[in-house]
């Protein structure tokens, strides 16, 4: 997967406040890297339950979350076993 981020600032912003603006973009990509070490672990432990055959879902953090609960539901009814 490949993320394109821009920045937009209003330009008093950008010509007054370059040290918020490079402060902003690293504490933007340091976010970035932290969330795609935790997005490849978890593409690995998916891979290790299916190999397995397991199918383990959950635990959804409610309300936050309960959407995900209802989409991942109704995907494994269009899909069925996989």
């Amino acid at each position: 997967t490949t993320n394109i981020v821009e920045f937009y600032y209003p330009e008093e912003i950008v010509l007054f406040e370059r040290e918020f603006v490079e402060a902003e973009r690293a504490a933007y990509m340091e976010t970035a890297i932290e969330d795609d070490e935790i997005a490849l672990r978890m593409d690995a432990g998916r891979r290790v339950l299916m190999d397995r055959g397991d199918d383990e879902a959950g635990p959804y953090q409610s309300p936050m979350e309960d959407g995900m609960q209802h989409f991942h539901e109704f995907l494994r009814r269009q899909l069925g076993p996989i």
